[in-house]
């Protein structure tokens, strides 16, 4: 055998040992896991859980407002309810001030009905005078017209007054001696005035100047109806 041989021979590892190396590598290889793929199935589950989640919230958020609303709602209708609850708390109150006002005013006329039923009793034989009757009445009347002043009532328009449209209602025009064109010459109905606003307009006759001299003026004067 040459040295070249027995060089080479020298060189090769001997089987045993390369069995043992064949060995270890391929128990390394089996301790290695092999890479986990999902399976086909796992992968729709993942995608199905991740569509499902923006629904989800939109559900959650949908429940939130409707919620809300409910609320609002009932809120609503207790605010309606009681608010027609005091209006007509509002109508009643009107109603018993409106009667109250009535009732003192009516207990203020008891006084002048009984003074009137005095007035008009039967008079024995010995008959008060006709002056002191008229007196009688004179007082019981300017009581009566002191009450209704004093609830806001007061009588407007006399002869020579300025006459205004807004006030009075003209009958007629007529001439006067002593009142001058477009005021008042007389009165057929006083207006009346409720604290500022007027409840009659007085009805009134107008002048229409001093006649004409030598003007022909019948016995009841030139009237024009209006």
């Amino acid at each position: 055998m040459s040295s070249i041989d027995r060089k080479e021979k020298q060189e090769q590892p001997p089987a045993s040992a390369v069995w043992q190396e064949e060995s270890v590598g391929a128990a390394a290889a089996a301790s290695v896991p092999p890479e986990e793929t999902p399976e086909p199935a796992d992968a729709a589950v993942c995608e199905n859980q991740a569509q499902q989640d923006p629904v989800e919230e939109l559900k959650l958020q949908v429940a939130d407002l409707t919620q809300k609303l409910s609320a609002q709602q009932d809120k609503y209708l207790r605010l309606m309810a009681e608010f027609d609850n005091y209006k007509r708390r509002n109508v009643r109150e009107q109603m018993r001030t409106i009667e109250t006002a009535n009732e003192h005013l009516l207990q203020q006329l008891i006084e002048v009905r009984e003074n009137f039923e005095r007035a008009l009793k039967p008079q024995d034989a010995a008959a008060a005078p006709a002056d002191a009757l008229v007196s009688g009445m004179k007082l019981i009347f300017g009581k009566f017209d002191e009450i209704l002043k004093k609830n806001g009532l007061e009588p407007f328009a006399v002869p020579g007054d300025v006459f205004d449209p807004q006030l009075h209602d003209a009958l007629m025009r007529r001439p006067h001696e002593s009142i001058a064109e477009g005021h008042i010459a007389e009165i057929y109905e006083k207006g009346y005035r409720l604290k500022d606003k007027i409840i009659r307009h007085a009805r009134v006759v107008i002048s229409d100047g001093a006649p004409k001299p030598g003007a022909p003026v019948p016995d009841d004067a030139k009237e024009e109806r209006i």
